[in-house]
């Protein structure tokens, strides 16, 4: 029996016995979400795991002033909930859906049962972890040690360099015959893609999540921008500017500290 292709898309589970499959497909449920869905409200318990077929979901805080950040971002092939696999947990922010999206729900129990016979799946699992914990350890520096053009100037630097071996993503990927490095989860997890030829960054998703991410506002965010783009540092063109031709690399990172 082939398993529906949310489980065929994540790599600790693919590799995982026919039986054991089988078992996993028999416990999942289907999910779809509307824009805007509250899925887990924050403090909630990590029972299962998420895995998102389409669309994105997100992890948000709103602070008291009603300013929202956003603290993860999960799309296609890509899971949410591993954290509660290891231990007892509870989402750090509410669990809502970015947009339209479906997702595969696997229970927290009969998923460990599934790991617990395959060393390499749950080594994979270990891994996908430690490199969410070194990109939540780049947001603290960021936000500590960089004021908002040099954590604006750092994501820009991360996202132009990545795949070249000067910088890295979690989840991006080469699209065949284009040079284009798209990602699910990117730098910013605000959607950026890097063409490897013209050292060009896309912006695909929204001026505010981008912001959020990096700790500002949108208004900010843009004057910042704009600045860069005065200084020669950047150039900015496509439908409202979201597409970001580094200039002057070198002055890109002095500006993000990152020599």
């Amino acid at each position: 029996m082939r398993v529906h292709s949310c489980i065929d898309s994540v790599p600790m589970l693919r590799g995982l016995p026919d039986e054991i499959l089988d078992r996993l497909s028999s416990t999942m449920r289907h999910l779809h979400f509307g824009k805007g869905q509250l899925i887990a409200a924050a403090g909630d318990p990590v029972d299962s795991l998420l895995i998102v077929a389409s669309g994105h979901i997100r992890i948000v805080q709103c602070s008291t002033t009603g300013r929202e950040q956003i603290i993860r971002e999960a799309g296609p092939g890509e899971i949410m909930g591993e954290i509660g696999m290891f231990a007892a947990a509870q989402y750090e922010g509410d669990v809502i859906a970015a947009d339209e999206a479906e997702a595969c729900e696997l229970p927290r129990k009969e998923t460990l049962a599934a790991l617990s016979t395959s060393p390499e799946s749950a080594m994979i699992l270990v891994e996908y972890l430690a490199r969410r914990l070194a990109r939540a350890e780049q947001i603290i520096g960021d936000l500590g040690a960089r004021d908002v053009a040099g954590r604006l100037a750092a994501e820009l630097v991360r996202a132009a360099t990545a795949g070249t071996g000067a910088g890295s993503r979690a989840g991006a990927a080469v699209e065949a015959g284009t040079g284009t490095v798209s990602c699910a989860a990117c730098a910013a997890d605000r959607r950026l893609a890097r063409d490897a030829g013209s050292g060009q960054v896309v912006l695909t998703g929204s001026w505010a999540e981008m912001a959020a991410r990096i700790g500002t506002t949108p208004e900010s965010l843009s004057r910042r921008l704009r600045a860069l783009e005065d200084e020669g540092i950047i150039a900015r063109a496509g439908a409202g500017g979201n597409a970001i031709t580094v200039l002057d690399m070198v002055r890109l990172k002095e500006m993000a500290g990152m020599f």
